[in-house]
């Protein structure tokens, strides 16, 4: 399967990018440190694998990260990100953005290697999730820091995988009409389990963009939190932090070290 994902990721961020204030900004830098630690950042070299809007890169630069590269595979992506750091920090910020599929290891070799390298739900869309997360992990320096999020694996995640497909198959009136009967029935299981308002999402996302990522996300690969640390484990990694999904089929995150 190629690693151009069919979902047009970019458009969402675009979109999402339209909402995108102070607020968000500050979730997004209040998750990071929450993962990380207060003050983790500072000074620290930053590799932002699936960077989609560029949150995640302008957050690391607010919070002392220097330099931040981002990649992304989806060249909407790469200009969204672009414009939301020159929008954010101006036009003198630290960041690269770089059009490049995770997948491919010659020029992913020539980024060199951080301090912290944060792959937060992307790799699970590449189509070789496996491959990713190895070529990803050998990007970070030794002693420095992996960030990884994979969707977790549930009894109803291979059910995920033909709407995935289909809601791709469709036009956008198609894809509109999925997105309005599937909205209600994710606010409500998601209500059901967290008891929290599903509106008020974390990382500085947004609702209904997390709804259209989740129905389009295509490629679509999972893993248990077991299956993951063995796999992480086997990389030479150790798995400092393993933070269960709030959501059944939502992203466990892993906070690794690099020997």
């Amino acid at each position: 399967m190629s690693d151009k994902p069919l979902f047009e990721f970019g458009e969402n961020w675009e979109s999402y990018s339209k909402e995108l204030d102070e607020s968000r900004l500050q979730a997004a830098q209040q998750s990071l440190e929450d993962l990380l630690g207060a003050g983790a950042l500072q000074n620290r070299s930053f590799l932002d694998i699936g960077c989609g809007s560029g949150l995640f890169s302008v957050s690391a630069v607010r919070l002392g990260a220097g330099p931040v590269v981002g990649l992304d595979v989806d060249p909407v992506s790469v200009k969204v990100s672009r414009q939301n750091a020159q929008r954010w920090l101006g036009d003198d910020h630290p960041i690269t953005v770089h059009e490049l599929s995770v997948l491919d290891a010659a020029q992913l070799d020539t980024l060199g290697l951080f301090d912290i390298v944060y792959a937060w739900g992307s790799l699970h869309h590449t189509g070789n999730m496996a491959r990713a997360i190895q070529l990803a992990s050998q990007r970070v320096k030794p002693g420095g820091t992996f960030v990884v999020a994979i969707y977790n694996r549930h009894f109803t995640s291979p059910i995920w995988v033909p709407i995935k497909r289909f809601y791709n198959a469709l036009g956008p009136s198609g894809q509109r009409l999925l997105i309005w009967v599937f909205t209600p029935l994710i606010f409500f299981a998601k209500w059901l389990v967290t008891f929290r308002n599903p509106l008020k999402m974390g990382r500085g996302m947004e609702f209904m963009h997390n709804i259209i990522d989740w129905l389009g996300g295509y490629p679509y690969e999972y893993a248990s939190i077991p299956e993951m640390q063995t796999q992480l484990q086997a990389l030479g990694l150790t798995v400092e932090r393993a933070l269960p999904a709030a959501v059944p089929t939502g992203c466990n995150e892993f906070v690794c070290s690099a020997s």
